[in-house]
């Protein structure tokens, strides 16, 4: 990576499946401030005003307002040295953790890094979930692994429960991390940066901290992709026929007889359908989950959906 004459800071977002981490960094893009680099795992799920949107490549989104959304490929190293060796310097970098992944060991590259500062880590919690999801026997170690060196909580999605629940839900993460800043938080009222002004504690990083988990034996993910199109009257019978083990599914598709794309999101069988914004081109059907390790074969996952699709239309 290239030598600078200051450092930059960095923010690491991290949260469970559906926690709402892509909705906040939308938040941020379309906030403005300062130059800022955003790193995040699926590039296909960022949704930018079309009037922010200078141009992009397919790998990199470049913002009216300076700032740029980059995919991280298959290394996240070589993603951050194209970021750090831009000709003209980023003046903050956030990144968003994959949905099972551990958001420190990415921080750990900003402690490491001389031209990289790390400013906070920051883990977002659905207040409907958060509660189930950290005595979860499938996926409790790695929701609670999220949390043991974050620095601020978003307890996200408060709008969606009662306040018996949001305090069911605060005191589950505080078990886990008496002290820690909680946010009480929404899509429509999301913080900005500047407003999370508590800083990183750097100390907390050890030179002997344990290996990264191995995410793939806990871990299995899903693709989906057809030419065709749903009914849409066949949708929900084919979600609903979907194993438990699939956690999460996400991504575009088209609806027979309609011609702009849809917004296909579905979290542990609760699922919504919206339209694409901004519309785009429809281009078939591309679904992406992760499941636990012992979700079915792609193929039992693949006849399911199929269910869904126009008759006539080839698998």
């Amino acid at each position: 990576m290239r030598k600078a004459t200051a450092t930059i800071p960095v923010t690491v977002i991290g949260g469970f499946l559906g926690a709402g981490k892509t909705t906040f960094v939308n938040h941020l893009l379309a906030g403005g401030g300062p130059r800022t680099a955003v790193l995040v795992n699926d590039f296909g799920e960022i949704n930018v005003d079309a009037s922010l949107i200078q141009g992009h490549d397919g790998t990199t989104m470049t913002l009216t307002n300076g700032c740029i959304c980059c995919s991280i490929g298959t290394s996240f190293i070589e993603t951050m040295c194209q970021v750090l060796d831009a000709e003209v310097p980023f003046e903050r970098i956030v990144i968003e953790a994959s949905g099972v992944g551990d958001p420190w060991k990415i921080a750990e590259i900003a402690l490491i890094e001389p031209t990289l500062r790390l400013d906070r880590v920051i883990v977002l919690a659905d207040a409907s979930r958060i509660a189930a999801l950290i005595d979860d026997a499938r996926v409790g170690a790695t929701v609670r692994g999220q949390f043991e060196r974050c620095d601020v909580v978003l307890l996200n999605k408060t709008d969606l429960v009662d306040a018996a629940a949001c305090a069911a839900a605060r005191a589950a993460v505080l078990a886990l991390r008496p002290g820690v800043r909680i946010i009480d938080t929404a899509p429509g009222s999301l913080p900005t940066l500047a407003s999370l002004d508590a800083p990183a504690n750097a100390s907390a990083f050890r030179a002997d901290s344990p290996a990264a988990s191995d995410h793939g034996a806990t871990f299995r993910s899903f693709a989906y992709r057809r030419d065709g199109a749903f009914d849409r009257t066949r949708i929900a019978g084919a979600v609903a026929a979907l194993p438990p083990e699939l956690l999460r599914l996400k991504g575009s598709c088209r609806l027979d007889g309609e011609t702009s794309p849809q917004v296909f999101q579905m979290v542990e069988g609760v699922w919504s359908l919206v339209p694409a914004d901004p519309p785009g081109d429809a281009d078939g059907i591309v679904l992406v989950g992760v499941g636990t390790a012992d979700l079915p074969e792609p193929a039992v996952l693949d006849a399911i959906l199929d269910r869904a699709l126009v008759v006539g239309v080839a698998a």
